[in-house]
């Protein structure tokens, strides 16, 4: 008897939550609009369901014009040298800013290595002498990790002053 009272009960409480989720769900389409994806990040876009001649669906490309505007373009700036050599600091400063984030992500890869190996020694009852040469290690790649973000914190500097550069230089 207890089991059908329960059961009897849940279906009540079930029926009640779903009943007005489903009258809810009847009304989605509201007027003449339709709501579709319109990107790959799944950002919805309200178009009539109505296609006017001469317009496409995404009207923000309808009065673009494609021919490119000789008086205002910039385009020969690759051929100056000092410019190619703007853009070869900043693809170096690239790179080494890269370089310094392998690296400083390899020292935090050593000091999570330098911590699991302290805990399993203390864990096993190691000699003091092992778990003073393991806070020794760990205190080392700490060491290691602030010189390799200051060097980090230096080339980030240095793209940012290289791409500043090249700014002013397009001015020109």
């Amino acid at each position: 008897m207890k089991n059908l009272r329960t059961i009897i009960i849940g279906g009540i409480v079930a029926g009640a939550i779903i009943v007005p989720g489903i009258s809810a769900a009847a009304d989605t389409k509201a007027g003449n609009h339709d709501f579709r994806r319109n990107d790959k990040w799944g950002h919805y876009e309200r178009r009539d369901s109505y296609h006017r001649p001469g317009s496409s669906y995404n009207r923000r490309y309808d009065n673009h014009n494609y021919r490119r505007d000789i008086h205002h373009d910039n385009r020969g700036h690759h051929n100056k040298p000092e410019i190619r050599q703007d853009f070869k600091d900043i693809r170096n400063a690239r790179n080494e800013v890269k370089s310094d984030r392998k690296e400083l992500s390899g020292d935090y890869q050593e000091l999570r290595k330098d911590r699991a190996e302290l805990r399993r020694d203390i864990r096993n009852g190691a000699s003091k002498e092992e778990i003073f040469k393991d806070r020794q290690e760990i205190r080392d790649d700490f060491r290691e990790i602030r010189k390799d973000r200051t060097e980090l914190q230096h080339d980030q500097a240095t793209l940012r002053s290289a791409r500043g550069e090249l700014k002013t230089d397009l001015r020109k």
